[in-house]
């Protein structure tokens, strides 16, 4: 892999596409771009006890397309800061069906096409040692324009058992309840992945009935009894058992999850789902048994 000096790079204001909180992100032309790790994220492996420079250098993805890889490493006075890859152009999962009509927001089969495309991605990506804690964040995952599929946030992966992990999807929920538990940690920042059934099984219920699993186990305001998984099911109209049974074992503390994708199938095989519109962006999903 190439080794390139930030100063080389000549970054400037006008070429930034990007600035986050741990990163920025600069086009350098010729379908490349740029991203610079920003001191807090470069702290936190050095408090982690992990290694940055190694996470670029890690070639455990690049037999797998869709993940997209660091090309060149960056340094600054002789530490890896970044690192360049390919630019991608498409449309991040959290915006994909903001311009949806109602008839697509119904196509389930759709919605299950989709979803199987990335799990493929994640059963690759877990075959080969790596496990994505920031995979519930939906701008990591880009739906090209010829459909295919893009994962940008190549160091928010984690590489291999030795790796480390600085982030997690706020949409997982509370982090410490992962980073304590057996199930799904090794150690405070190595996951199993647990997580990533867990990722999926959230991001596919976020991102299809609009249903936040996270709501299951807090106290319902209208009747201050606990919301159950089988409160859920009910308000969505499903009634299956084995989907019922996955999920529940995907978010448990405790029990063993698996990928999800084949039972989401089946539903779209016996039920048909209608979107019904709350607010301007807002909608309810409701299915009905064929």
């Amino acid at each position: 892999m190439e080794k390139y000096d930030i100063r080389d790079l000549h970054l400037n204001k006008n070429d930034q596409i990007y600035n986050g909180e741990g990163s920025q992100i600069y086009n350098i032309g010729n379908g490349q771009i740029v991203k610079i790790a920003k001191d807090i994220v470069l702290e936190g492996f050095y408090y982690l006890d992990g290694n940055y420079e190694s996470k670029i250098f890690d070639s455990r993805a690049k037999s797998i397309k869709e993940i997209i890889s660091p090309t060149a490493a960056v340094y600054s006075n002789n530490a890896c800061v970044g690192y360049i890859m390919r630019e991608v152009s498409g449309v991040d999962l959290n915006s994909y069906d903001k311009n949806y009509t109602i008839a697509q927001r119904n196509n389930l089969h759709e919605y299950i096409r989709l979803f199987r495309k990335i799990e493929e991605v994640v059963r690759k990506a877990n075959k080969v040692g790596i496990v994505m804690p920031d995979l519930c964040t939906c701008d990591n995952i880009i739906i090209n324009n010829d459909g295919s599929l893009s994962f940008i946030d190549y160091d928010g992966m984690q590489m291999g058992p030795s790796d480390v992990s600085i982030c997690m999807s706020t949409s997982l929920g509370d982090p410490m309840k992962y980073m304590l538990n057996p199930k799904y940690s090794i150690g405070l920042s190595r996951f199993t992945k647990e997580l990533d059934y867990t990722s999926l099984t959230i991001l596919a219920f976020l991102t299809i009935f609009n249903i936040d699993l996270n709501k299951v186990g807090q106290i319902n305001p209208f009747n201050n009894k606990k919301v159950t998984l089988k409160d859920v099911f009910e308000l969505m109209g499903l009634r299956d058992q084995q989907l019922m049974n996955k999920v529940a074992a995907n978010i448990s503390m405790y029990d063993r999850g698996d990928y999800i994708v084949d039972d989401l199938a089946r539903v779209a095989e016996n039920y048909t789902m209608t979107a019904y519109r709350l607010g301007n962006d807002s909608f309810i999903k409701k299915l009905t048994h064929k």
